[in-house]
């Protein structure tokens, strides 16, 4: 009798693991909008995120220039933390860091609960108003409350001295400290957890609730069951998100900690105070540690469970109040309490605003309006426009990543969710000497390595054949660094010219920028011309107009300074203070959009190109796609490519981080409750993946969208820590300037200007809200997110 015995599980093949990666990002490839989106936003995360915060660790490690043992590797600022005389130290300020996190998380988010379940459960009156009340902690300068605090509670402040006749004597409890820093930050942060929860309360079926409550369950065991687990992905994102605002603001601790020292001040300190880049480099990584953990746990929580509250089917309706009046009427009057104290925090920075001389003389003065104005409008200006040009940025990356985490499945999935919040893990003081010390020279690893993925995929669109794709690719770039080539001078084509290959072309006639420019508009052009030809016929008009595009744009760079130029004497000759700021002001703007980096126009037209030779015949597409290699690589290594400090591109960068971390959670927070069966259905109902998201996932995660627009506006206009290393003369931010009216003892100025960076958020908010209710306005969901 013949016995089969069972097979034993054989291991997997080394390369079958290569062999799935392969076949994955084949899959990956077959839809051009993914592909594009996670090239672009890797790309960016790169550049932006990952590369300036491994400068400032590399920094961390390697003794700095002027030092004895220059550039070697030392531990030295991580041993204080062992080392006797300064553990006691060192130790004290982690666990103050540490405490002051999770005060400040756990005060915000409750806050933040107890404002989204009265205003979507309890009916509570004047709605509207209530709302935008919430909001105004967090369109305010970063340490607007510190202020506030102090005006009103501090030492000589107005209600605890000259109102209730306190006198502090040493040694007396005051404001000043790790409890006034928790209050204050508190009162700053808890509106984002406000948003975040009140979105999800906003899409929990009541039906589901209603149905506990009659089979007998009580309102406890509902609310413990039901409600809370489905609002846990924004319970404990909103918590991530707090504690790492907390552990990263600098503007607070400064104005509010008194004796008590975090790691954002002791960092500040290294940096600015003792210039020291390698201890402020080695203290980050120590504040990065909790940072991590909490975003670790938090990911791990929610991950093991469903929290699935929007399902397409039929729901009873209903608004789900609720009819106790001791519940209901104990969270109105929680919720209008702190409602009290915000109003009368801010109402201390308004009348600081229009007060002579604060705490000395309280009479009436308007003129820190005008002096404002006359002072520091192009500032008002420049952060108003780079805040807006950066929104948009970081909340379609955010949704992007979103998207890309919850419902699709690739390797290095879980490195974009981690790499899109590192940029708010860290304080903003590292991540401002990250950028100085990534771009103030050209960062040829971060353009070479970006350039080849995108190249690749152009060269993919190119060719079927593995060779064929590689010839592309080096046949392009040669051409291009070739072009490069004739731009040097003599003295740039000296150290080249020791090469054998490169020798024989050292003679050859330079030309200058403007041929340069003109050499590759024609390269286009040609290209549009053949396309006329050779262009699939369905895309040949939108080939031919975006070649001329492309052209065009190359040639204006050339022009446009012959536009601008003349704005700024034109303002200084009408003569005052508002035209010459605001003639600078247009005249920097236009030459944003006309006059970006090279390199950051040779990625864009190398992704453009892809798009242009999918269109073309077969047997043209190769040529095509050289030509075009050709002038996305002779864009971006063209000069000091991507040498970002003072320029806007570089401000608009480190907002664009700063506030990705918000869209992100809050897109995958409202993902989480979108159960993926409505997009199947689409799916099957043969909607492309394209169709799909546009028309039906978008549309279920617009209120997030907009909860994520808003804060990334708001935290753009009140951005600080960062930003203050990269503003210049040329380009001034607001938020930099109040800061410095602050220190030269200019309060009353500093809450003018306060005054007018909220109204401009406020503003900016409502336009938000009317163009989402307007545009979405068909599709059925609610757009409310607090407008009532």
């Amino acid at each position: 009798m013949e016995t089969t015995l069972p097979l034993k599980p054989t291991a997997p093949a080394a390369g079958d693991a290569l062999v799935r990666r392969y076949r994955e990002f084949k899959l990956i490839a077959r839809d051009p909008v993914l592909l594009v989106g996670l090239l672009i936003t890797g790309a960016f995360m790169f550049a932006f995120i990952v590369f300036p915060l491994a400068r400032v660790v590399y920094q961390g490690f390697i003794v700095p220039a002027g030092q004895p043992n220059e550039g070697q590797f030392s531990l030295e600022y991580f041993q204080n933390y062992v080392n006797p005389t300064f553990t006691l130290q060192y130790w004290q300020i982690f666990f103050w860091t540490i405490e002051m996190g999770l005060g400040a998380a756990l005060g915000s988010t409750l806050l933040g609960f107890l404002f989204a379940y009265t205003m979507v459960r309890c009916n509570i009156p004047f709605k509207r108003i209530v709302h935008a009340l919430a909001l105004v902690p967090t369109i305010s300068p970063p340490f607007a409350i510190a202020i506030a605090t102090l005006l009103l509670f501090g030492r000589t402040g107005l209600i605890t001295k000259d109102i209730l006749g306190i006198q502090y004597k040493p040694g007396m409890n005051d404001v000043y400290g790790l409890d006034g820093l928790i209050f204050v930050q508190i009162i700053t942060f808890f509106p984002v957890a406000y948003l975040i929860l009140r979105s999800l309360l906003e899409r929990i079926d009541p039906s589901m609730e209603e149905a506990a409550l009659s089979l007998g369950a009580s309102k406890w065991r509902i609310f413990r069951t039901i409600t809370l687990p489905l609002l846990t992905p924004g319970i404990a994102g909103s918590f991530l998100l707090m504690f790492v605002e907390s552990l990263a603001d600098l503007g607070n601790p400064i104005f509010i900690g008194g004796n008590v020292t975090v790691l954002s001040t002791q960092i500040w300190i290294a940096i600015n105070g003792e210039f020291n880049q390698q201890k402020g480099a080695a203290l980050s990584l120590i504040l990065l540690l909790p940072t991590l953990t909490v975003f670790l746990v938090q990911r791990y929580w929610v991950s093991r469970k469903s929290y699935i509250a929007v399902t397409g089917k039929p729901t009873g309706g209903g608004a789900g109040f609720v009819k106790e009046p001791v519940i209901r009427g104990t969270f109105i009057a929680l919720t209008f309490l702190v409602l009290l104290l915000v109003i009368a925090l801010y109402t201390g920075i308004f009348l600081g605003s229009i007060t002579k001389l604060w705490g000395i003389n309280y009479s009436l003065d308007l003129t820190h309006y005008g002096t404002a104005l006359s002072r520091g409008l192009k500032a008002i200006l420049d952060t108003t426009f780079l805040s807006g040009l950066a929104t948009p940025i970081a909340g379609i990356a955010g949704m992007v990543i979103a998207y890309l985490v919850v419902r699709k499945t690739f390797s290095g999935k879980e490195a974009v969710d981690f790499a899109s919040n590192l940029g708010g893990a860290v304080p903003g003081t590292i991540l401002g000497i990250g950028y100085i010390i990534a771009f103030i020279q050209a960062p040829l690893v971060v353009v070479v390595l970006i350039y080849v993925a995108l190249a690749f995929y152009l060269c993919n669109a190119g060719a079927r054949e593995l060779w064929a794709r590689a010839l592309i690719f080096f046949t392009g770039t040669i051409a291009g660094v070739a072009i490069n080539f004739l731009g040097l001078n003599a003295k740039g084509r000296q150290p080249l010219a020791a090469n054998p290959l490169i020798a024989p072309f050292a003679d050859l006639p330079q030309i200058d920028l403007q041929s340069w420019l003109i050499a590759l508009a024609a390269i286009l052009t040609l290209l549009a011309l053949l396309s006329l030809r050779f262009a699939e016929p369905k895309s040949r008009k939108a080939s031919v107009t975006l070649l001329i595009v492309m052209a065009a744009y190359l040639l204006s760079r050339q022009f446009i300074p012959e536009f601008t130029s003349p704005l700024v004497p034109w303002g200084r000759s009408i003569g005052g203070n508002i035209m010459p700021q605001a003639t600078a002001s247009l005249a920097a703007w236009v030459n944003l959009f006309f006059q970006p980096p090279l390199a950051i126009l040779g990625f864009t037209y190398t992704i453009l190109s892809a798009f242009l030779v999918s269109n073309w015949k077969p047997r043209v597409k190769s040529v095509a796609t050289v030509l075009l290699l050709t002038v996305g690589a002779a864009l971006t290594f063209w000069g000091e490519t991507l040498a970002l400090v003072g320029s806007p591109y570089i401000i608009l960068a480190a907002y664009a981080v700063r506030s990705l971390p918000a869209s992100v959670r809050a897109g995958i927070a409202s993902l989480q409750q979108i159960d993926p069966a409505i997009e199947e259905a689409s799916t099957n109902l043969g909607a492309d993946a394209q169709l799909t998201f546009r028309q039906v996932t978008l549309p279920l995660i617009l209120p997030a969208f907009v909860a994520g627009m808003i804060f990334s506006f708001a935290r753009h206009m009140t951005s600080l820590s960062a930003i203050i290393f990269l503003s210049s003369a040329k380009w001034p931010i607001l938020t930099a300037l109040i800061m410095s009216e602050v220190d030269q003892g200019g309060i009353s100025l500093a809450a003018a200007y306060s005054v007018i960076l909220i109204l401009i958020v406020l503003a900016a908010i409502a336009l938000l809200y009317a163009w989402a209710g307007r545009a979405f306005r068909t599709t059925g969901i609610g757009m409310t997110l607090g407008a009532g």
